[in-house]
């Protein structure tokens, strides 16, 4: 007869909209509710689209003000105000998303005796080109790597950073794949475009996102291709690079071949995904992209820039094409190579499909999950 296993209560912090969010809403709308208590506890932005459990119940929410930069006065604040939640709740264990959201956890959690999965969904330190900036990001992790603190990386990427860059032991790191559902493509309706010829990417204008680059190889791939088209997809609250990548769109008169959409529904993405010819990423850091993961799901195959994340999903030639060195030529070459052979880009996208069933079932997902947080928790 199996062991009944006791309720336990987890606290989520997190502060970031995008995949971290999406991450955390696949962990609350499909585990247990017999078994685990998720809380929520975030910036107001993420709460106002509200959680839910399983049976499709709300979840308790705490909202904390978190800035993106480092900001002492703020960031005090939030830790005292995550302290108060955590006297209140009494979690078993604490999981915390993102850099931020890492770092108010475990200052907050050294009052107390309490563990902490960690799940940075790309490290702090890979969002900047500044070498001293880059430093003080990594002496900061270092700093927090406290005894209670496991990281539960999204990707071998991700482990690989957390024990050779931050110091963490491997018996401290588990590596917990991003995951999605099986799309029932049955209930995916077209999102009305007028372009039936075109790539797309889900990214908002930002540092991280490289729109510029992913510009400039389009700007290649419309000297041979002039009927193809671009859908950018994502300009939320926190674009900071929009108006830059507006003013390249009008430099080279690309204004008539790239759509810029702002966040729309999931379905809407899917949908313009499944129709897209190929899913384009020229990010400069992941954690693991959930849009490269869902084109996979669709049978999109994907050419990504070489970096975390990326390389973990992408078997250059195989399923996709990794393009190393932020190499624009090469990329748009790689895309042409696609564009121009069916057969190869329907292959590759049957490939995609296979290693996503082997590697990102969301059951999978959250089956391991569970075991993990019982097994921290007792």
């Amino acid at each position: 007869m199996k062991k009944k296993l006791s309720k336990i209560k987890i606290v989520h912090l997190l502060h970031c909209v995008g995949g971290v969010e999406v991450y955390v809403r696949q962990i609350t709308e499909n585990i247990n509710p017999e078994h685990i208590e998720n809380i929520i506890v975030s910036q107001s932005l993420i709460n106002k689209n509200k959680f839910q459990n399983l049976n499709k119940a709300l979840i308790k929410t705490h909202t904390i003000n978190i800035k993106r930069e480092i900001n002492p006065i703020f960031d005090l604040l939030a830790i005292f105000k995550f302290i108060c939640i955590i006297i209140k709740e009494k979690p078993n264990l604490i999981h915390a998303h993102s850099s931020k959201g890492g770092a108010i956890a475990r200052i907050s959690a050294l009052f107390f005796k309490i563990k902490i999965f960690y799940t940075p969904h790309a490290f702090s330190f890979l969002s900047t080109n500044s070498f001293f900036k880059r430093q003080f990001y990594v002496f900061i992790e270092k700093v927090l790597k406290t005894n209670n603190t496991s990281v539960l990386a999204t990707s071998v990427s991700e482990k690989n950073q957390a024990e050779h860059t931050i110091g963490y032991s491997p018996l401290k790191v588990m590596v917990l794949n991003n995951a999605t559902p099986p799309f029932d493509l049955s209930t995916i309706k077209a999102y009305p475009v007028i372009h039936s010829n075109y790539i797309c990417t889900v990214a908002r204008p930002s540092y991280q996102k490289n729109l510029e680059m992913l510009l400039d190889v389009f700007l290649l791939i419309t000297n041979k291709q002039n009927d193809i088209h671009l859908f950018i997809i994502g300009a939320g609250e926190y674009s900071p690079d929009l108006n830059k990548i507006k003013k390249i769109m009008i430099k080279n008169n690309l204004e008539s071949n790239v759509t810029i959409l702002p966040w729309i529904s999931r379905t809407n993405v899917l949908s313009i995904i499944r129709n897209s010819k190929i899913y384009v990423s020229t990010s400069r850091y992941e954690g693991m992209p959930y849009a490269v993961i869902e084109s996979m799901s669709l049978k999109v195959p994907c050419v990504l820039t070489d970096v975390d994340g990326n390389r973990d999903l992408v078997k250059d030639g195989h399923n996709g094409y990794i393009i190393k060195n932020m190499d624009v030529k090469e990329m748009s070459l790689k895309i042409c190579d696609l564009l121009d052979n069916n057969d190869k880009r329907k292959q590759f996208g049957e490939n995609a499909y296979e290693y996503y069933l082997k590697n990102h079932l969301l059951s999978q997902f959250v089956d391991k999950l569970t075991r993990n947080y019982f097994k921290a928790s007792n």
